[in-house]
């Protein structure tokens, strides 16, 4: 279940697009680096939660961490959805929030790579693929009706800065 802050909940006036980096569902070979990765994303998605333009309101980057899944599927392309939410929740029978205008997509490692490097290191290689993948949101500019993808961009290598990480190959 995505947890959203849905426009109706937002302050009024807020135009913020709201970010979320999510490692959420990991196995046992990669549950250390899940916590690492949330601890690395949370203020980073925190940061990101501003005014890029365009339609968009809510962007959903998930980072899989589990291999076997991968093995049978391709990492989920970018998709935009103008309504997302509102079923039943099974496990709680509670109603999920809707959200609208929501983009989301997955990012995919080389697991091999992911469980050699030292877990320190983690967040760097996961924020650098993550940042790599965005050029989708470039692509994708007029179909979010103007979204800043640049200004973004540039938002999330000053964000890894700020805390700490190191983003690879940041011209991509």
């Amino acid at each position: 279940m995505q947890s959203c802050m849905c426009r109706s909940q937002k302050p009024v006036g807020s135009n913020d697009m709201e970010v979320k980096l999510h490692a959420n569902i990991c196995d046992h070979a990669t549950a250390r680096i899940a916590s690492a990765l949330r601890d690395a994303f949370n203020p980073i998605s925190k940061d990101l939660n501003k005014n890029y333009g365009g339609t968009i309101q809510h962007l959903w980057i998930d980072f899989e961490l589990i291999q076997s899944l991968a093995e049978r599927r391709q990492p989920y392309p970018f998709r935009f959805q103008k309504r997302v939410g509102g079923s039943i929740f099974k496990l709680t029978g509670l109603r999920t929030p809707v959200c609208e205008n929501v983009g989301h997509y997955s990012v995919r490692p080389d697991f091999q790579e992911l469980l050699r490097i030292p877990l320190e290191s983690v967040a760097s290689y996961a924020l650098s693929l993550i940042y790599a993948s965005t050029s989708v949101l470039i692509e994708k500019q007029k179909k979010l009706g103007g979204f800043d993808a640049q200004k973004f961009r540039l938002d999330f290598l000053s964000s890894c800065k700020k805390h700490g990480f190191e983003i690879v190959h940041p011209l991509v």
